[in-house]
């Protein structure tokens, strides 16, 4: 086991698109610490429910996170993630850190409002320029230690509100304790600006963290040290895979290849873009990790479509303008000798191959999440079985996926599968027990037509309507003027 394990707990979403309020978890089991890790976390959730339930918000909420904890500006589109009624949205998550012998639940809360950004500009006249965007004006960052077999009074590192004219950030104390100085002040007070400039966090923006890890560390190292490791986590271990994503990879224009490799001297993670239309131009750094990237995957592809590869076809060096060189090159499958580019095999041994690597990843690394939307689309839903039965024995990391396929709920357990309801005021639950030996399908299904779980898990359809209403839009488009 790694000195230091990183796991997320839960997710907490409120006003975010059509979701008033919802909670997912993973299920957590506490054992004795002769057994090592204390509090084990469950390492896959599925999400199910029927179109427009709030699936994918999970998925969005989460790159929202990633976004703000990295200290990136946010997207000015992200507005749109606020619930058209309301005022602002608030997503809240809860790790578990466990750091040798110490154990800690970290909180981190965030709320996002519509803003508007002014540009003010002097041609025949003078007139001012408004775009909508979303800003981060609210924050609170706080943990809780596990000691003498229970967990401590939480301990609240930061709680930031933009609003707030009396103080740039509380607690008191801590902000007396890292702005002990006028040139402190200042720097905070600029940090403050910058954040609310460029749309970014106040915590997480590098000119604020660097101020806090260089105060913090002195007088209280473990602020310091929860912030430096749900920062890094996040920055170098989360991964999530929306559909704008994977839009791509179906409209046949790029294929992104996100990817973790790594060995003891250097870990490598990101995403790589190619050109799924025509060949692609990549530098000689960029197509030796796109090389290593094909050989790890192929391990295990072949695995899971029997006797297909892929390979890299490099068609040669070209300088650009700039005087810079870039190699042409091309993905292509491998069968039975057979090599075809890889932009005419089906979206789904495209989205395998796109993801493959970071399911590797999150298989063998504890400290990695994975949150991939529409985990099913266009793969066959009994491969799609088997991996997820796979994942959920053996994988040492966490994955939360968004599905319509049903198959999964034959191999997974209920506790790692939630549901959406029509409630948009608690928008996922479990479902109520049923015989631990119950197929999970069958039991859903009786949910959604008898009933009897806590919240309705299907806003019903009529399929009589339905009929009558294709029979009608037919008519209403065949109208004589």
């Amino acid at each position: 086991m790694e000195n230091r394990i990183i796991k997320l707990k839960s997710v907490e979403l409120k006003n975010f698109k059509n979701v008033k309020y919802g909670k997912i978890e993973f299920k957590e089991e506490k054992h004795s610490r002769s057994n090592g890790n204390m509090f084990k976390i469950a390492n896959i959730l599925g999400i199910y429910g029927q179109n427009g339930s709030g699936k994918t918000s999970v998925i969005n909420g989460l790159y929202l996170f990633k976004t703000v904890v990295s200290g990136q500006s946010l997207n000015p589109n992200f507005c749109n993630f606020i619930s058209c009624d309301e005022n602002y949205a608030s997503l809240s998550f809860e790790f578990r850190i466990t750091d040798k012998d110490e154990i800690y639940r970290v909180f981190y809360k965030f709320d996002i409002r519509k803003t508007y950004k002014s540009e003010a500009f002097e041609e025949c006249g003078f007139y001012e320029k408004k775009d909508i965007t979303a800003e981060v004006f609210r924050e609170k960052l706080s943990y809780s230690k596990f000691e003498d077999e229970q967990w401590k009074k939480s301990i609240t590192i930061m709680d930031y509100d933009m609003d707030d004219k009396d103080y740039i950030f509380r607690p008191i104390r801590n902000y007396k304790e890292v702005a002990n100085s006028t040139e402190k002040k200042v720097g905070f007070g600029i940090a403050k600006g910058l954040s609310q400039a460029n749309s970014t966090s106040f915590i997480f923006n590098p000119k604020t963290f660097s101020l806090l890890v260089t105060s913090f560390s002195k007088n209280s190292p473990e602020n310091c040290k929860i912030m430096a490791i749900l920062r890094n986590f996040v920055i170098f271990n989360v991964f999530v895979i929306q559909n704008d994503d994977l839009g791509a990879i179906t409209s046949n224009k790029n294929i992104p290849l996100s990817f973790m490799l790594g060995d003891k001297k250097i870990n490598m993670r990101g995403n790589i873009g190619l050109n799924l239309f025509d060949v692609s131009l990549i530098e000689m750094d960029k197509l030796n990790t796109v090389q290593k990237i094909l050989e790890q995957i192929n391990v295990v592809l072949n695995t899971l479509i029997p006797k297909l590869k892929i390979e890299i076809k490099n068609y040669g060096k070209e300088t650009l303008e700039n005087s810079k060189d870039v190699f042409k090159v091309e993905l292509l499958t491998v069968r039975d000798n057979r090599k075809i580019p890889l932009k005419y095999e089906s979206d789904g041994i495209k989205k395998i191959v796109s993801i493959l690597s970071l399911l590797i990843g999150m298989y063998n690394n504890e400290n990695i999440l994975v949150a991939v939307d529409e985990l099913d689309a266009g793969i066959f839903e009994y491969l799609l079985g088997e991996i997820l039965e796979i994942l959920s024995k053996n994988a040492k990391g966490q994955l939360i996926f968004t599905s319509h396929n049903l198959r999964a709920l034959e191999k997974l357990n209920k506790e790692m599968v939630i549901f959406t309801t029509t409630n948009e005021n608690n928008r996922y639950i479990s479902l109520n027990s049923g015989k631990s030996s119950e197929n999970l399908r069958d039991f859903y299904y009786r949910g959604i037509i008898l009933g009897g779980q806590r919240e309705e898990l299907y806003d019903e359809t009529n399929k009589y309507e339905i009929s009558y209403a294709f029979r009608k839009a037919w008519m209403i488009g065949n109208e004589q003027n």
